[in-house]
């Protein structure tokens, strides 16, 4: 059971034509709940359906999405599927329709992974923005420190590099904690809450999103996401090139729970020179490739037991 403390602040509390005035915000429960909380157990499923979400809008033009181990250019029109990995250029905007009628933004100079669970259809946000309008399936967006969960509710989150912050604009929600490479269950909010956390620090909550949020946020976030086109000609997504090291050296090195099947997806890569000696000279970033780029000797059928040079045996003792 991991608990993690919630710090009480006195916030800035924004009003229509810009007024504020100071408000103390009750702490929260220190203790967090550490198994699923009933409401969120109802709303999981066993074998959740694989994301795809339609891009039927896609303002300040192509964005870039990496597809097993390829490198695509995506335009409105293009569906994204479970795995993908978007990244999306400094004035982009894309409006996603996805599972159920669930909607979702996706603002500028933003990264976000699609991951394949068998639970929860989920998006990893590593920087940027991205807004959900939820209907009956339940949704998590999550960064690497906060995430939020629900159905039947809108919500935001933001990730820089210094903190994540959610915020509940409609509906009840959930929210989750990231610590070390677990996402938690935290406990349910409220409508209007707004959540901030930086590394190795207690969530601080506020009745209203901050001054600095709100100053951030992408012009399409203020409204309500739009809906969609009533028809959008499908497209498939331009294969640019297969992948180098720097186009996905952000996913290689996010936290390894969310990197499960890489060396898989990636593999054949390494046969290409350039691929194999920048993950080499960056294999501390990402261990697990050291015993696929630097396989151990096969064993020595001429020695004994397979005994390998230096004395080390390869056959399993039986005890």
């Amino acid at each position: 059971m991991t608990s993690v403390s919630y710090k009480q602040e006195t916030g800035t509390t924004l009003k229509p034509g810009g007024d504020s005035h100071r408000r103390t915000v009750q702490p929260l429960p220190i203790a967090l709940l550490a198994l699923a909380l009933g409401t969120c157990l109802a709303y999981s499923k066993s074998t959740a359906t694989a994301f795809t979400g339609l891009v039927w809008n896609a303002d300040g033009g192509p964005f870039e999405v990496v597809r097993g181990d390829n490198l695509l250019s995506g335009s409105k029109g293009v569906t994204l599927l479970a795995g993908d990995m978007v990244e999306t250029g400094p004035n982009a905007f894309l409006a996603i329709e996805a599972q159920e009628g669930t909607r979702i933004g996706i603002g500028p100079s933003t990264e976000v992974y699609f991951p394949q669970r068998t639970d929860i259809t989920t998006l990893v946000v590593l920087k940027g923005w991205v807004k959900a309008a939820v209907k009956s399936d339940p949704l998590r967006i999550v960064g690497t420190r906060l995430g939020i969960q629900g159905h039947q509710s809108v919500f935001l989150l933001y990730a820089s590099e210094r903190y994540d912050a959610v915020f509940d604009e409609q509906g009840f929600a959930t929210l989750l904690l990231r610590e070390d490479t677990a996402t938690r269950v935290g406990k349910e909010i409220q409508p209007n809450q707004f959540f901030r956390r930086e590394d190795g620090t207690d969530v601080i909550s506020q009745p209203r999103p901050s001054p600095e949020f709100v100053d951030r946020m992408p012009t399409p976030f203020w409204d309500n996401l739009p809906e969609p086109a009533s028809h959008v000609d499908a497209v498939t997504p331009q294969l640019v090139r297969a992948v180098t090291y720097s186009d996905i050296q952000t996913w290689l090195t996010m936290p390894r729970d969310w990197r499960a099947g890489f060396i898989g997806r990636f593999r054949a890569r390494i046969k290409d020179p350039a691929f194999f000696a920048a993950m080499d000279s960056h294999l501390a970033l990402h261990p697990e490739w050291t015993p696929v780029l630097h396989p151990p000797p096969p064993p020595d059928p001429d020695r004994p037991g397979g005994l390998q040079p230096g004395g080390e045996q390869t056959q399993r003792r039986t005890r």
